[in-house]
């Protein structure tokens, strides 16, 4: 009986000391980066998807159209889909379908840190 009086104030104590150990840091996420986007025709039976040209040091993004796939793609009616880290925020969002025969201006901001990048998304018909 004796052994159980002693037995159990060590065992509340080692838990408690076990319990007062420093949390690992926290990783944020700050990264306002698009790493990929593309973009397929609204209103087509054909998967057909085109890659966006990403120049991270201006913003601009590029959508090139090839001859071949021209016939499928409005661009002005397109849906867009980006790869972006992690608690990002797109601004206008990029549901729904856009014009992007003008230049279309969007904020990717990384809401732990408040950090953003500005860019320009547009497409055009290659001609060769």
């Amino acid at each position: 009986m004796k052994l159980f009086r002693y037995l159990i104030p060590a065992c509340i104590a080692a838990l408690v000391m076990g319990a007062c150990a420093k949390p690992d840091e926290e990783f944020v996420h700050d990264d306002p980066t698009i790493s990929a986007i593309y973009i397929s025709p609204a209103f087509s039976d054909v998967p057909a998807t085109v890659s966006g040209q990403i120049d991270q040091q201006t913003g601009k993004i590029l959508f090139s159209i090839s001859k071949s796939l021209q016939s499928y793609f409005d661009i002005r009616q397109v849906k867009v889909r980006a790869n972006v880290g992690y608690d990002v925020r797109i601004t206008p969002s990029l549901s729904g379908i856009k014009n992007l025969e003008e230049e279309y201006a969007i904020t990717v901001t990384a809401t732990q840190t408040g950090r953003s990048k500005n860019y320009t998304l547009r497409a055009y018909n290659d001609v060769n």
